[in-house]
């Protein structure tokens, strides 16, 4: 059994294109009081003193606060400009942890090359590409997310704020992600050290690049548990990046239920879902 205290809802389970203040006022109203703040959300003026407005316990996820001109972040990036870009967002964003008193900051490692925008797709929360412009150089964009993640580690421990990369995955387009593979982690935490850097652990992710690079779940998650302060968690079919709740009997269980995970934080990540559909997540997370 998991302790419901360390159990976040994600804001992501509301409309895309949704305003935070409307979630949070249904999260209020929900007695949801534990929220990680999600990306499918449209700017808002003073997103601080709509914050604030709450007593909840708050956790960061890569594009909050949404910033007023939208873009993709991409801490890899080839494109210096967009890079540059990247880490400008995830250092207010990390300045924003301070304000809401959150104590994570998940960061995306990013892409190979730069999406034009995320994709609307139902049941597929992915990105869209220029086809035309799929320039795959992986060790420059590894090494680019290698130097942001050393400049926003260094900036966050000066915050006191910790950072964990969310593990990426995807079935179909597995060739434009970074941080899929077990090999690509011990080649990343060569850099740091448990204290410096953590991992949230995207569950959905997993089940998708585990099948595309045929590798075994439980033993990347076995290998890096040292590291994991977070699981992010949603269900798919293995083959899209559906966002869709848990389910009974499914192989994450086994996960979530390790005794060594009982204290990190565990994010329901759902896409457009009904209220009633995360109490009963809740509950059998409560079982």
């Amino acid at each position: 059994m998991t302790k419901l205290n360390n159990i976040f809802v994600s804001t992501t389970f509301a409309e895309d294109d949704s305003k935070i203040s409307d979630v949070l006022a249904e999260c209020k109203k929900e007695n949801i009081s534990n929220v990680e703040l999600g990306s499918n959300h449209i700017y808002e003026k003073n997103f601080k003193k709509i914050i604030q407005k709450y007593n909840f316990r708050f956790l960061v996820h890569n594009y909050f606060p949404i910033p007023k001109k939208s873009f993709v972040v991409n801490i890899a990036s080839l494109n210096k400009k967009i890079r540059t870009i990247s880490i400008q967002h995830v250092k207010k964003a990390i300045n924003f942890c301070k304000v809401t008193n959150s104590k994570l900051y998940t960061v995306h490692p990013g892409f190979l090359t730069d999406p034009i925008t995320a994709s609307r797709t139902k049941n597929n929360y992915d990105f869209i590409w220029n086809n035309n412009n799929l320039n795959q150089n992986y060790d420059l964009a590894f090494n680019n997310m290698l130097s942001s993640l050393k400049k926003i580690v260094h900036f966050a421990k000066d915050k006191k704020v910790r950072v964990a990369i969310e593990t990426e995955g995807s079935f179909k387009k597995k060739n434009l992600l970074l941080m899929q593979k077990p090999n690509e982690y011990n080649k990343l935490f060569k850099y740091f050290k448990p204290n410096d850097l953590g991992i949230n652990l995207n569950i959905g992710h997993l089940n998708l690049a585990s099948r595309a690079f045929k590798f075994s779940k439980f033993e990347f998650v076995k290998k890096l548990k040292q590291y994991i302060l977070a699981i992010e968690l949603s269900h798919n079919n293995g083959i899209e990046d559906q966002h869709l709740p848990l389910k009974r009997n499914e192989w994450y269980w086994k996960i979530i239920n390790d005794p060594d995970f009982s204290k990190v934080y565990k994010i329901l990540e759902f896409r457009n879902t009904r209220i009633k559909n995360i109490k009963n997540v809740l509950k059998l997370l409560n079982r």
